[in-house]
């Protein structure tokens, strides 16, 4: 394990390394120092007062979901920050599983509850992309540019339809998957090892826990809170965006934002690529330049912009990600030094 580990390190530095390289090679190191000492400061004010409301609405809805147990606004506001500190350092987002480890082991919560609230959550973020991707699709115009087509409004539509319908079907979902599990842990002899009875129990507490969030009546509420947890980060990015390029010369008006979410989106894609750069860098910046290249913006622009970003927004996660992994730990340190 240890020895996978190091590999996938190694092979993420390397895409980093690679793609960072060819990034820089279609631009001048001065033309991203000049993007940074022009940076428009009241936009990226904007940019940080709308990320703090998209992360305490993010905790609202984990508090909404964690129900009947409290947790106070403190502590899941902690774990909202290490959580979004986290979740681009792994492929596929695995670093938001940081979300269930604290609650349980630092916050005491059970298992299943913070299970059950961590899918719900996991599938509501995916179910609000493509919302936004019909209608920035629409308002860019079918088929004037490149990269916005019916086909991409089928497959949007399609996503929708499917991610709903697990959301809406979660609980026998999950029960089939359960099923399917048990067969295959029958099939290799090892149903009844004490390991397997364990986490089969886990899984059964995680649909009861799922069943009960549903029973509780809140799914639209819920769903309405995560349509505005997408739109706090779009416009808090869309407003980065925009401290960076107003230097350059650009205006609002030439920026759209649907155009934006179309550029965003790309780059978000190569989350889910089994292997990534360190934290993203590399993979992030090309997709976000590829996207933007498709749309008819500047390519130089597009890199500026895609490095610029991604650098801040991961200093701002990781700054508030690091302070309250400090704040969560130090009763912890205090004890032992005590002792």
């Amino acid at each position: 394990m240890f020895r996978n580990r190091l590999l996938y390190i190694a092979l993420s530095g390397a895409v980093s390394a690679v793609l960072l390289w060819f990034l820089f090679a279609k631009i001048d190191f001065s033309d991203l120092a000049l993007a940074f000492s022009r940076l428009f400061v009241p936009a990226l004010a904007v940019y940080a007062a709308v990320a703090l409301l998209g992360a305490w609405l993010r905790a609202w809805r984990y508090k909404w979901l964690l129900m009947p147990q409290p947790i106070s606004w403190g502590n899941i506001l902690l774990v909202t920050f290490i959580r979004n500190s986290l979740i681009d350092l792994l492929p596929a987002r695995l670093g938001s599983l940081s979300y269930i480890y604290i609650l349980n082991k630092r916050l005491g919560f059970r298992f299943e509850t913070a299970t059950s609230s961590f899918v719900l959550a996991f599938v509501l973020d995916f179910l609000t992309i493509s919302p936004f991707l019909i209608v920035s699709l629409l308002a860019v115009g079918v088929g004037t540019a490149s990269i916005s087509t019916p086909l991409l409004l089928a497959i949007a539509a399609a996503f929708l339809l499917l991610v709903g319908i697990v959301y809406w079907k979660i609980t026998p979902i999950a029960g089939l998957v359960l099923g399917v599990f048990r067969r295959l842990l029958r099939a290799a002899g090892i149903e009844e090892k004490r390991s397997s009875r364990i986490v089969i129990a886990k899984f059964e507490l995680t649909i009861e826990s799922l069943e009960g969030i549903r029973q509780r009546g809140r799914s639209i509420p819920i769903f309405i809170l995560s349509l505005l947890i997408r739109l706090a980060k779009y416009i808090s990015l869309y407003a980065l965006f925009y401290a960076f390029l107003k230097g350059q010369g650009y205006t609002l008006q030439q920026l759209s934002f649907w155009v934006f979410i179309l550029g965003l989106s790309g780059a978000e894609m190569t989350s889910i690529l089994p292997i990534k750069g360190l934290a993203g860098f590399g993979t992030w910046e090309t997709g976000w330049a590829l996207t933007f290249k498709l749309l008819g913006f500047d390519p130089k622009m597009a890199v500026v912009s895609g490095i610029g970003v991604h650098f801040l927004t991961n200093f701002f996660e990781y700054s508030l990600g690091l302070a309250s992994i400090l704040i969560l730990v130090w009763p912890y340190l205090w004890k032992r030094r005590e002792k």
